[in-house]
């Protein structure tokens, strides 16, 4: 099994970190790789609602349809595929994307985003440890980058606000 997380501290309380994960239909918005995102058929975030969502992955764009495995408000929401443009890389199974708030006592929280899979062997399995590794760790990394770089932007908005107003 392979498991590559990345982990960044946003500037923000986990609340606020989470109505912005949560909102699916924003992905395409902020994370670079997503092209299209929604809830299906107008689902509610919860355990074993669909989502799916279209990203640029080795030159390629898959749809990937996924059912929620895991849902706590402010904590945790956790993915598995279950249908889409199969099979999304070659040489991997058991894909789990999860994104994990931490709430810090000083405000702040830290964001970290997992993917784990499973990768089969052979010439796909090499295939994947030379280019779709460290794919994922960059879409991760732009993924963790954009949500911290809009809190800071709101952040400095706010104070900007509060000084013009004083």
């Amino acid at each position: 099994m392979t498991v590559l997380t990345r982990e960044l501290e946003i500037n923000s309380e986990a609340q606020a970190i989470w109505q912005h994960i949560i909102d699916v239909p924003s992905w395409a918005n902020w994370q670079e790789h997503v092209s299209e995102s929604s809830w299906s058929d107008d689902a509610e975030p919860a355990v074993g609602s669909r989502l799916h969502f279209r990203y640029n992955h080795n030159q390629n764009s898959p749809l990937v349809e996924a059912e929620v495995t895991g849902l706590r408000p402010n904590k945790e929401l956790s993915f598995q595929p279950v249908g889409g443009d199969l099979p999304y890389t070659d040489g991997m199974s058991g894909l789990e994307w999860e994104w994990l708030l931490f709430p810090q006592s000083n405000g702040r929280t830290w964001l970290r985003f997992t993917l784990t899979y499973q990768a089969d062997g052979g010439s796909p399995f090499f295939k994947e440890l030379l280019g779709t590794r460290v794919q994922f760790l960059n879409f991760a990394d732009s993924a963790l980058r954009a949500v911290r770089d809009m809190f800071d932007q709101q952040g400095e908005e706010l104070a900007s606000a509060t000084n013009q107003t004083q």
